[in-house]
């Protein structure tokens, strides 16, 4: 893959991010990875990736821990794919996270928004 020199999606990978089910990779205190799909992944914008997180297990504790958050989709018929790097934010107490949620079906879990800070093709 190749980093890109823009750091916001084009409507094609914001289309390709929609289409495709999203991978996240984290890494522990102790450097440790940590990678699951996370079906609820979207594009909030061309700067922004948010999921809701329902487990609050590994990877939630990583990014609360200060973990850089990594994120792929692909397509293998294809050989395309989307890699996006950047800083977590969760949400786990405040109106944005009660907006977001509200008819989710998910009322306890968190919100976690992405800056996109790299992106790779």
């Amino acid at each position: 893959m190749k980093k890109l020199s823009a750091t916001k999606l084009t409507k094609e990978q914001q289309e390709f991010f929609t289409s495709h089910l999203a991978y996240l990779a984290t890494v522990d205190k102790d450097g440790n990875p940590q990678v699951g799909p996370k079906a609820s992944m979207t594009v909030l914008d061309d700067g922004h990736l948010q999921y809701l997180e329902k487990t609050q297990a590994h990877a939630y504790e990583n990014l609360k821990n200060g973990s850089k958050a990594a994120v792929v989709v692909a397509d293998v018929p294809t050989h395309t794919n989307v890699r996006v790097v950047g800083t977590a934010h969760v949400h786990e107490d405040d109106d944005y996270r009660a907006k977001v949620l509200e008819g989710s079906g998910f009322p306890n879990a968190y919100v976690v928004v992405i800056d996109i800070e790299e992106i790779y093709e």
